[in-house]
């Protein structure tokens, strides 16, 4: 007669105070009390959700059961065919996405190139404008790309702000009223945040982003219903930004949690590193020191290739290959015209234009040492490829850097900017096997556990499914969800 009573009282409960404005029905079994919720307004159609509850205590019980969720993407760039290799790291994370999830569109602006005068199409980046389609389907993932006006020297203060809204809204509108979707995600705090939090305001949906850049805007935080860092370093950077400290953050609101990289394939290690070193025309027995990214002065290119000369110097084993040319959108005209004033660094020195992802894996294998020169990164994914590699590292000791090592000894930090320290540590490496042996092991294991792409996109969906159910539920239930928890801290 109890046991009756227990289940009659904890029906009521659940029926009439947490489900004042859903329409709810409870199942009874042995295991506990089951609630069915049909989530109604702001998606088309009806979301069926399942959760289970104690018997004795009325706690909620995790379930096996979880939301499948339709995610709209918004990013800047994402790859076009005039540049295929914008945004790879975007689309990387969105073809993750796409294993969790029921449906995922990617929503990325385009700029509008008119097609008079017809001088705007001679510059390179113009030129690579002009082939963006406005929709297109890329690995079975739909691209929307609606056009926004861009202004040379003034197109991020609009892009950033309620321009880009205006012109997007229309294509986020059609899109969700025939898709229906859950939330958005960006993946760039600076360019996208401001786009993804006014869309999902008009959408009457979650937002969440990833911040991966030098700047946290205060304003795009406190609109945003989740916030993803990709360190720590970027955490307690918005923390200072909305003048508080970090652990007062909201820990359901501001989580660190890389976005990762892709499992490497498996490659014929030794075949691909013949083929390719005699691609570069470099000796078997030499030490290739690689370096993979956008070459700027902001990545570090310009003190790699003098602590190449100074190693260079002590070791005439060492070769460098630089990864990632793309004249017009880079400074490779400013590096190629430094490597003329030194005819010394001229034959130890490879420029090669930048590549589809899966040529970079085969680059990797071709390397004996990584050579990460960056100022400033929110998370290198270029170096955690190369850890995951077993290809030993040497880098600055920036903070995301520092956060990849955690005192585990798995690569190679000199202090910032110090050149002479790294050419020391790159002459060091290049004669020591064992250690390269050992750096390369410990790195691998340090990646696998906490950077892989899909355990990290899986754990952001789990994130993002509690914010879409505190936002869908009545507000009766988040009031006791709320206060439940506040008790549960307090006696923890």
């Amino acid at each position: 007669m109890a046991r009756r009573s227990a289940r009659q009282r904890w029906r009521r409960r659940l029926i009439k105070n947490e489900f004042s404005s859903a329409r709810a029905a409870a199942i009874y079994s042995r295991e506990g009390i089951y609630r069915d919720v049909w989530l109604i307004g702001a998606v088309r159609g009806r979301v069926r959700k399942r959760e289970r509850f104690s018997w004795t205590t009325g706690r909620r019980i995790r379930d096996t059961t979880v939301l499948k969720m339709n995610v709209l993407v918004v990013v800047t760039n994402y790859p076009f065919p005039g540049h295929e290799f914008s945004g790879l790291f975007n689309e990387r994370s969105v073809l993750a996405l796409r294993e969790f999830c029921d449906t995922v569109e990617v929503l990325a602006p385009r700029p509008y190139v008119p097609r008079w005068p017809p001088v705007l199409n001679l510059t390179p980046r113009w030129r690579a404008y002009a082939t963006i389609r406005e929709y297109e389907v890329r690995n079975g993932v739909p691209v929307h790309r609606p056009a926004y006006i861009h202004l040379p020297r003034f197109g991020n203060a609009i892009w950033s702000g309620l321009g880009a809204f205006l012109c997007s809204r229309h294509a986020a509108r059609n899109i969700h009223r025939r898709v229906g979707f859950h939330a958005i995600i960006s993946f760039d705090l600076i360019a996208a945040g401001g786009l993804a939090w006014r869309l999902a305001r008009d959408l009457r949906i979650p937002a969440a982003c990833w911040a991966a850049g030098e700047r946290i805007p205060a304003r795009t935080v406190r609109h945003l219903d989740l916030v993803f860092y990709q360190s720590r370093e970027l955490f307690e950077m918005a923390a200072r930004v909305l003048r508080t400290s970090p652990h007062r953050l909201p820990h359901k609101q501001h989580v660190v949690l890389p976005r990762g990289i892709p499992e490497p394939p498996a490659l014929p290690r030794a075949e691909i590193r013949s083929r390719v070193r005699a691609a570069w025309g470099i000796p078997d027995d030499a030490i290739v020191v690689l370096s993979v990214g956008r070459v700027t002065r902001e990545k570090g290119i310009f003190e790699l290739l003098e602590a190449v000369t100074l190693a260079a110097a002590r070791d005439p084993r060492l070769f460098c290959v630089i990864v990632g040319c793309k004249p017009g959108f880079d400074e490779t005209t400013m590096v190629q015209a430094a490597l003329v004033n030194a005819p010394s660094l001229t034959a130890r020195v490879r420029l090669v234009p930048a590549c589809a992802p899966e040529q970079v894996w085969e680059y990797l294998c071709a390397a004996d040492i990584f050579a990460f020169t960056s100022h400033k990164e929110g998370m290198p994914n270029a170096l955690l490829e190369a850890l995951v590699m077993r290809v030993p590292a040497v880098a600055f000791g920036i903070p995301p850097v520092l956060e990849i090592d955690s005192g585990s000894g798995g690569l190679i930090t000199v202090r910032p900017f110090d050149v002479a320290l790294f050419a020391e540590a790159l002459v060091r490496l290049a004669s020591s096997s064992s250690q390269r042996i050992r750096l390369a092991e410990i790195g691998h294991g340090q990646v696998m556990a906490r950077f892989m792409v899909r355990k990290n996109m899986a754990e952001a969906l789990r994130h993002l499914r509690g914010v879409h159910g505190r936002r869908t539920i009545a507000p009766g239930a988040a009031a006791l969800t709320t206060l439940s928890e506040r008790a549960a801290e307090d006696r923890s």
